[in-house]
């Protein structure tokens, strides 16, 4: 049985564990008028800052037996893929459930009894398993402030072919004064496909702060 020391050693050498709360997800955009792009702009960033879980998701390899003299072996005859499940937290203007909303109506027009073509409402998703940066740094240049991280990035990454929403769950309203709106949807999926780590081992944000302070 390894000791302690070694797993902490290994786990140095590897840049520590992987977290379930570093991780970001891409949405498309959905919407070509100017309502609509607002609503779809959330598609960006926002929408990876109000989602508060998601799945990457798993595969299982589909066999059958084949028989050869007396053995029975397994084969692979293809696959199946689970769907993948997002929560997002709703702020006031709806945004997120709009977004899913616009999504879905150009898979389905209930008022014309009008469904879509698959390849007119597909879409790709990607989901991104990041890791914590080892070292912060702060620099303030003026008014400025820049953050600097070494070690962070992407560890590992997949992308959602032609993925679309199937199912959004219902919103249940109540009493509770700190209760907050959280919308979760299901996504289906073509196939999942590892990709390229998008993001870089050094990171470097910053931002301006009160030029009067």
């Amino acid at each position: 049985m390894a000791s302690v020391d070694t797993l902490k050693s290994l786990a140095s050498s590897k840049l520590g564990f992987a977290r379930t709360s570093n991780f970001l997800v891409e949405l498309p955009t959905i919407g070509t008028n100017n309502l609509l792009s607002r609503i779809a702009s959330l598609g960006g960033n926002e929408l990876n800052i109000l989602c508060s879980n998601t799945t990457l998701p798993g595969k299982q390899m589909m066999t059958h037996d084949r028989r050869i003299g007396l053995e029975f072996q397994k084969v692979v005859h293809g696959y199946a893929v689970d769907d993948v499940s997002m929560t997002f937290y709703a702020l006031n203007d709806y945004g997120v459930k709009k977004y899913i909303d616009r999504w879905m109506s150009t898979m389905l027009t209930e008022e014309l009894h009008i469904v879509g073509y698959k390849k007119d409402y597909q879409r790709d998703i990607r989901i991104h398993q990041l890791r914590k940066p080892i070292i912060n740094k702060n620099i303030d240049v003026g008014p400025a402030s820049i953050n600097v991280g070494l070690g962070g990035g992407t560890v590992y990454s997949v992308l959602l072919v032609d993925a679309f929403p199937t199912t959004v769950s219902a919103i249940e309203l109540n009493n509770e004064l700190d209760g907050l709106v959280q919308v979760t949807v299901q996504f289906s999926y073509t196939r999942w496909q590892a990709i390229n780590d998008p993001q870089g081992f050094i990171s470097v944000s910053g931002g301006f702060g009160s030029i009067l302070s």
